[in-house]
């Protein structure tokens, strides 16, 4: 079930955003020993201007101060040391598939409680 949300302004220097969140995946899965098929990862771009920090809307995503905002959602049935492991692979696999400085980047760990999602067509138990 993980889903992982990624957003962020435009990068200055193009690159593959559909080879990103694949490998994004693959990391996330393997590392957490998670079947890669139940992995899903969005990449949301924000508009020129669309994200401040203070009194600063810069046009692209800037390597300091204006964080890579990503929003991780689980199952509840995590304890808290692999909930820790989730976040730092998650920020180090971004980090290494952008080149981005992994000091950047907000991630929000949210749990989704059993019988809370509805999946496949129904609610879901674990």
């Amino acid at each position: 079930m993980p889903f992982i949300n990624i957003k962020t302004l435009e990068f200055e220097q193009s690159f593959d955003v559909r080879a990103a969140i694949i490998k994004i995946n693959d990391d996330f899965a393997s590392k957490n020993d998670i079947s890669l098929n139940h992995v899903h990862t969005t990449w949301e771009l924000l508009n020129k201007g669309h994200y401040a920090k203070g009194n600063i809307a810069p046009d692209f995503q800037p390597e300091k101060n204006h964080p890579i905002i990503v929003d991780l959602l689980t199952p509840d049935f995590n304890d808290i040391e692999k909930s820790k492991l989730m976040l730092k692979v998650l920020a180090t696999s971004i980090s290494e598939r952008l080149g981005f400085p992994i000091n950047n980047i907000f991630i929000n760990h949210r749990q989704a409680l059993s019988e809370m999602v509805f999946d496949d067509g129904e609610v879901v138990s674990w």
